[in-house]
């Protein structure tokens, strides 16, 4: 009797664990359309952002290092390739914490709590880069019942232009992530205005 309910348990376990194999998709990543079409929404498994494409105006992109005859789209598997760069080697390039101080948000420890701005470009050497721009994407009750009332509080949305920041310390921060080496360079974290 003990037999036949080990074998039942496994057997439903094993069947269960299949179908859950067969639904899951392919990436964790879910890339949408929003209202500019030169922008694409991004849902993550814990973040969210905006994808500017190769036909956002390069005018109203304020990156350095891009050349706007090099830019392209980051597709759905790049977004998880730097994900993925992000999640191993923050920690590494982040060693020396820049304005992340006195309470502010120390960025490997926190990477979730930022909307995401990439933006996809390839170098002199060929080399794939996106450059991804971090904005705090985290409020406190009261903070959100303030924005509620106040229409004019420009919180980062999906279909936000590239923002460009020039204090706030370690709220706002900006890096390249280098898909053909798997490196984090250009760590920029805003100062304290």
């Amino acid at each position: 009797m003990k037999k036949l309910i080990l074998y039942c348990a496994l057997a439903t376990t094993f069947s269960t664990a299949c179908r859950t194999q067969l639904t899951k998709s392919k990436y964790k990543v879910q890339v949408f359309p929003t209202t500019n079409k030169a922008l694409l929404g991004v849902k993550g498994p814990n973040y969210e952002g905006t994808i500017f494409t190769e036909k956002y105006p390069f005018q109203h992109l304020f990156v350095s290092d891009v050349d706007s005859t090099n830019r392209f789209t980051p597709s759905v598997e790049e977004i998880e390739i730097v994900d993925n760069i992000l999640l191993h080697n923050l920690k590494t390039i982040n060693k020396q914490r820049p304005n992340q101080q006195d309470g502010n948000p120390v960025l490997h420890r926190n990477l979730p709590k930022y909307f995401r701005q990439y933006v996809g470009f390839t170098d002199n050497q060929g080399s794939k880069i996106i450059h991804i721009n971090f904005s705090w994407n985290r409020r406190s009750l009261v903070g959100r019942i303030e924005d509620y009332l106040d229409k004019t509080y420009s919180r980062l949305k999906y279909n936000s232009n590239y923002q460009l920041t020039f204090d706030g310390v370690s709220y706002y921060w900006s890096i390249n992530a280098n898909l053909t080496k798997r490196e984090l360079t250009n760590l920029g974290v805003h100062g304290n205005g």
